[in-house]
């Protein structure tokens, strides 16, 4: 197949907003999410703009924390990758003014066992 010079892609832009479409389908936001690692705690604030605290469900396996916002028509889940293993059951949660804070204790790697 001959490609002419000019084409840099040959499809176009008929691929160019899927990424976008399926995002928006699958109910994910835009909102950021702030990450703080510190020594002893992980901090996550994520804006939750127009939600109320009864909407908000947080999860957490140690690793990835989900945050849930109950919504009509549509409900939002944001998932955070945290940068180190935290106790999923120290989580400490604070909503106000639609800005959601989140506390959890930093944990040693589970898969360090330490072998000597």
């Amino acid at each position: 197949m001959r490609r002419n010079p000019d084409d840099d892609d040959p499809f176009g832009d008929a691929f160019g907003g899927i990424g976008e479409m399926l995002s928006g389908m699958a109910g994910e936001d835009t909102e950021p999410v702030d990450v703080h690692k510190y020594d002893d705690e992980i901090r996550v604030v994520a804006d939750i703009p127009d939600a109320s605290q009864e909407e908000i469900d947080t999860q957490c396996d140690g690793r990835i924390l989900a945050i849930r916002v109950a919504r009509d028509p549509r409900p939002v889940v944001k998932r955070v990758d945290l940068p180190a293993y935290v106790d999923d059951e120290s989580a400490e949660t604070s909503f106000n003014n639609g800005v959601l804070e989140v506390t959890l204790d930093r944990q040693t790697d589970p898969a360090n066992i330490g072998f000597q």
